[in-house]
């Protein structure tokens, strides 16, 4: 079952696939840049941070909302950085990377200016992903196709690069929703020191990766056979009303 809320256990029950699949992802992000520093936004457990350290980055910082425990981190308390990602944040420095994986589409739209703007001004090399429309997930008040987050960045001088997707999209250790959305944005002032980055010009494309296509077709053939009876869809629905009044 999927969680309602973050306190209700979100964390836990996404740990396993963010930390496996950033085991995978980062060492093709090396590829393309080494980062000295790097700050993971709407950071969760730091399940990235830490694979980030184990691979030699030590100057790291990760920043996410107050419903992320202390108890819970897996980086060190001093690495982590509480604050309200829907208003906005900064810090006293930049990083040479940026990360924000997944952690979009839970920013009210009202607020998705604010939140590019405040990627924006931490660093000029950021690695984003966000959810699509269809996607689902606990939360997600804003599941839109990558044009749209496109759009925001450009209004800061950065450009997409899709390098990333091709080299995990096949690789069955990286939860699905990272292969299908994982991209590039880098600052125009910067574009000449990434050269294996920004030379990759192809057009970003909306994608939709067969596991995540294959999970809700089997989501609306179950919702279909539930509606057939409707002792069992009165079941399933009373099911869904009692649990949401918890």
């Amino acid at each position: 079952m999927t969680p309602k809320t973050y306190e209700d256990n979100f964390f836990g029950f996404h740990s396993d696939d963010s930390f496996n699949s950033a085991k995978e992802v980062i060492p093709v992000v090396l590829q393309f840049i080494k980062p000295a520093s790097v700050i993971d936004i709407g950071c969760g457990a730091g399940n990235w941070l830490y694979n980030w350290k184990e691979l030699g980055v030590t100057d790291f910082l990760g920043v996410d909302g107050d419903y992320v425990r202390a108890e819970d981190l897996i980086i060190d308390k001093k690495n982590f950085v509480s604050a309200n990602l829907d208003n906005g944040f900064s810090t006293d420095r930049k990083f040479e990377l940026v990360t924000s994986l997944e952690v979009a589409e839970h920013i009210k739209p009202e607020n998705a200016e604010k939140f590019i703007a405040s990627l924006c001004n931490l660093g000029d090399v950021i690695v984003f992903s966000a959810a699509i429309p269809g996607q689902d997930g606990t939360l997600h008040y804003n599941e839109q196709y990558p044009d749209y987050w496109i759009e925001k960045f450009a209004k800061h001088n950065f450009k997409p690069y899709d390098c990333l997707r091709e080299l995990i999209w096949n690789n069955d250790k990286v939860s699905p929703w990272y292969r299908q959305n994982i991209l590039f944005f880098v600052n125009d002032s910067v574009k000449d020191k990434h050269p294996s980055i920004t030379t990759n010009t192809k057009k970003i494309l909306p994608l939709v990766h067969p596991e995540i296509y294959r999970s809700r077709v089997r989501d609306a053939a179950y919702s279909k056979r539930i509606l057939k009876s409707p002792y069992t869809a009165m079941r399933y629905f009373a099911s869904n009303f009692f649990n949401k009044k918890k």
